[in-house]
């Protein structure tokens, strides 16, 4: 699972999820909002029996603010989240309301004489408990109201209605301690609420892919109980008494006894501790052991050993949780050591509401789990030949975006240098017209050899296209860049090329070196990192062209912001 720390909100591959995960925390949010909207009201009324005790020549005006500005504004909020259009945006509102109902207090801190406006500070927590831990606000809306509302208090007590320092510095105290802890709880409230709408996502998946897997064998079992309907069909026909009933009885058991014998699969039965009690003629076969040797058996023990205890704790949560049929795939290894796969289908055998064994039916399916295998093979083969550049044995340019995009990711998260090299080889048009393609693309691939023996484990090389390729530098500055460059360049110019016989032909590579800038957009990083290469190429070849960013003062008035291009 993958959240934003700040928001909250789901990111990367789980972005998907955030919809759906607000509708759902609408739905089980808004009783609950309702409940405390109503406590809310009720509370804020309530507490003006209070002001008037307090302050009778002040009881109009904040029965004013009690029950003419934000008692109505309550429960006009709670007929409002009846209305279709508030799931969409009940979250702002809230956060409204949770603001008023702090201004509400912070008004009659202002209007209240002193001492007893000091007093007024314990309404403005009780809000602050309502809106971070009762309405249901997201963290970032709860936050901002609650903030807001601190803001609120150090004007009204310092500007408005001044407050002796004592007494507002213990009220901050107050108030921002309690700020602090609403934070966190409401922080984890949103938090545990979408870890437990992410596992219900996770957990339904799991279901659907167990539902596909049970469709599958019960379309398997639908198939071979036609058999047994045909025969309990014919049954019904020929019972014509007693004596009819039980050889009808005695040829149905024939039939069934035939097809358990003449199954191609497994059909066994266990006692309630998974030792063999009966074998069919297929389980003598596939396992290799003969019938007494299976019998008394204990089954996890033909299991191979590194899941022999999944096994057993398989049969144990069947049997202690009541589970009437489970579906299982593990390998067992036969009497002579091969190793064979089996689906099986288990069911309790209950007697007297006692589960006294196990019956179950086991397919081999040890040619399925192979043709999964090497599907998987072939799909990471499939995936290697599609980043690989045929030339020269390095990564693509498709890959390149893939993974300097990574790269920068990891950088804005851990804040680590990364540098990038664009190289473009000399002269090589001319080249390939003098010797041709053949030729030239032998120089390709020699060049991508000696860009892969100067880098690290941990840098990349890529074809960029034509004569072009680009190198990721991660943790590494654009003066550490500089070097594995010139690294390169030196390995190239060291490199003998034999277009023809008895000529020996040395060639040069421009490079420009970038190291990435904050929020840079990844286009104008590869852009500036070709720009510099350019740049070399119009110096004169063979060059290694940097940025180098002035400080403040090193340069003319006029060209103070510029960057100039070191080569």
């Amino acid at each position: 699972m993958k959240l934003n720390p700040l928001t909250l909100k789901f990111s990367g591959e789980w972005s998907q999820l955030e919809a759906p995960f607000q509708q759902d925390y609408y739905r089980v949010s808004i009783l609950p909002a309702r409940i405390f909207l109503i406590l809310g009201a009720l509370l804020y009324a309530a507490f003006g029996v209070l002001d008037a005790l307090l302050m009778p020549e002040q009881k109009i005006s904040i029965w004013l603010i009690r029950f003419i500005i934000v008692g109505p504004v309550l429960i006009g909020t709670l007929v409002a989240s009846y209305l279709k259009s508030f799931e969409r945006y009940m979250q702002p509102i809230l956060a409204l309301v949770f603001i008023l109902a702090g201004g509400g207090i912070i008004c009659m801190i202002i209007i209240a004489p002193p001492p007893v406006s000091y007093s007024y500070y314990a309404g403005v927590m009780l809000t602050f408990m309502w809106g971070y831990s009762l309405i249901r606000l997201f963290f970032v809306w709860a936050s901002l109201a609650g903030w807001v509302q601190v803001i609120m208090y150090e004007i009204a007590a310092v500007g408005i209605n001044p407050t002796p320092m004592d007494i507002y510095i213990g009220n901050n105290f107050f108030f921002i301690s309690v700020n602090i802890v609403g934070m966190l709880a409401c922080y984890s409230i949103e938090f545990y609420a979408r870890r437990d709408f992410f596992m219900k996502q996770q957990l339904e998946i799991e279901r659907e892919n167990i539902n596909r897997i049970n469709q599958d064998l019960e379309d398997r079992v639908e198939k071979r109980t036609v058999d047994y309907q045909l025969i309990n069909r014919a049954l019904e026909k020929e019972i014509a008494g007693h004596r009819q009933a039980e050889e009808a009885l005695r040829q149905s058991e024939e039939r069934y006894r035939e097809l358990v014998e003449n199954a191609s699969d497994i059909v066994f039965r266990t006692d309630a501790n998974g030792h063999f009690t009966f074998v069919n003629p297929a389980a003598i076969r596939i396992t290799e052991y003969e019938d007494h040797e299976l019998v008394g058996k204990h089954l996890p023990a033909l299991v191979r050993m590194d899941l022999r205890e999944d096994a057993i704790k398989s049969f144990g949560d069947q049997s202690a949780k009541g589970f009437k049929n489970t579906y299982s795939e593990y390998p067992i290894v036969t009497k002579y050591g091969r190793e064979i796969w089996l689906g099986q289908n288990t069911q309790v055998i209950v007697e007297n509401g006692t589960v006294t064994g196990f019956q179950a039916v086991s397919r081999d399916i040890t040619e399925r789990k192979r043709l999964e295998r090497d599907l998987r093979e072939s799909e990471e083969r499939y995936r290697a030949l599609s980043i690989i550049d045929d030339l020269t044995q390095l990564y693509n340019s498709r890959y390149f975006y893939q993974q300097l995009k990574m790269e920068i990711d990891r950088l804005e998260r851990h804040d680590h240098p990364l540098t990038l090299l664009l190289l473009d080889l000399d002269d090589f048009k001319a080249f390939n017209d003098t010797y041709g393609h053949i030729e030239g693309d032998q120089v390709l691939f020699r060049l991508g050899q000696v860009i892969k023996r100067c880098l690290r484990k941990a840098d990349s090389a890529y074809r960029y296209g034509g004569e072009e390729f680009t190198v990721v530098l991660p943790m590494t500055t654009n003066e550490e860049g500089i070097v594995t460059a010139e690294r390169i360049r030196e390995e190239l110019k060291k490199e003998s090329f034999s277009p023809v016989p008895d000529e020996q032909v040395h060639l040069t590579v421009s490079i420009g070196v970038a190291q990435y800038r904050k929020l840079e957009d990844i286009k104008v990083f590869v852009s500036r990192a070709d720009h510099l290469m350019y740049q070399g190429k119009k110096s004169g070849k063979d060059r290694i062209c940097s940025d180098k960013i002035f400080k403040q003062g090193d340069l003319g008035e006029e060209n103070r912001k510029l960057p100039e291009t070191i080569c």
